[in-house]
């Protein structure tokens, strides 16, 4: 399953990526209770099958303890014990990992670069997280905690995410795209990423520059990760599909500037190669052993 800020999705799937069902629905961001006996009620539905549970989720989380901890566009699952809980009402395996994580896997395994040594997935969507494989792993901080680009600060100023204006998150998720174009105009009406995109299409001047300043900052931050990790891929998420290639050709001109030149030469900068990432996520999550609640319930 896939547990998104926006969509919450449970599918059915097998090993080579084939989805057999699904039911998806807006995701009850506020009500963690409800989330949850939703979530369980379309396992017992469609998934009555299924060996193991997967599950990809927005973090910040505690993957090896399949604890979500404060996501920010998940407030009713704060402090949540999601891996414990569907172990004990559903009694099979379960696996967590944060969302992008799962992206992540997901494109290593059946992607167009299926099998890359070192590949990053970015949300860029309601929010901005950051999952990275290498060598086949889902990487993973101390204690299982999920490493949180969109927290790192991109610039002094800027709107305010995790309580800390300027942050990644701030500038390169898709959500943040109406109060980027807020800074230049503070009347700006469009009330989400997706109503900028159709105006700057239009030839808005401010939609344009928003999206700019967007696309500038998800530049830097694969800069950022291509300096450190000298990846092979960084596969960009939902705004490389709905703003495009003039978007895409942009983050590549300002990662190539910012980046070591052999960093850019060796990494590919792309959009997901599957359809329907976000539902597979959930199913890479399943087949990846990495944390088991069956085993280490938390």
């Amino acid at each position: 399953m896939n547990v998104g800020g926006t969509t919450t999705s449970v599918v059915l799937g097998t090993p080579d990526g084939a989805m057999l069902e699904r039911r998806a629905w807006p995701t009850q961001t506020r009500d963690g209770a409800a989330l949850y006996a939703a979530i369980v009620a379309a396992l017992h539905e469609i998934g009555a099958a299924a060996e193991t549970i997967g599950v990809a989720i927005g973090g910040p989380m505690d993957a090896r303890n399949g604890i979500v901890i404060s996501p920010p566009h998940l407030p009713g699952m704060h402090g949540f014990r999601l891996g414990e809980r569907l172990l004990a009402d559903l009694g099979r395996p379960v696996r967590v990992h944060h969302d992008a994580a799962a992206c992540a896997l997901a494109e290593v395994r059946w992607g167009a670069d299926r099998g890359a040594a070192g590949l990053a997935y970015l949300t860029c969507g309601t929010g901005f997280g950051a999952g990275i494989v290498i060598d086949g792993r889902a990487r993973y901080g101390s204690a299982g905690f999920s490493p949180e680009l969109g927290h790192v600060r991109y610039r002094d100023d800027g709107p305010d995410v995790f309580g800390k204006p300027g942050s990644f998150e701030s500038y390169g998720a898709a959500s943040a795209l109406p109060k980027l174009a807020r800074r230049y105009d503070p009347a700006y009406d469009a009330a989400d990423g997706a109503e900028v995109a159709r105006r700057a299409a239009q030839g808005d001047s401010v939609a344009c520059a928003a999206i700019g300043d967007n696309a500038d900052a998800v530049g830097a931050a694969c800069a950022l990760l291509a300096d450190l990790l000298v990846l092979d891929v960084i596969v960009l998420g939902s705004l490389a599909a709905y703003l495009g290639d003039p978007w895409l050709a942009r983050v590549r001109a300002t990662f190539a500037r910012e980046a070591l030149p052999h960093h850019v030469a060796a990494c590919t900068l792309r959009a997901p190669s599957l359809d329907n990432l976000q539902d597979l996520s959930g199913l890479a999550a399943a087949l990846d052993g990495t944390h088991d609640h069956a085993r280490n319930p938390g």
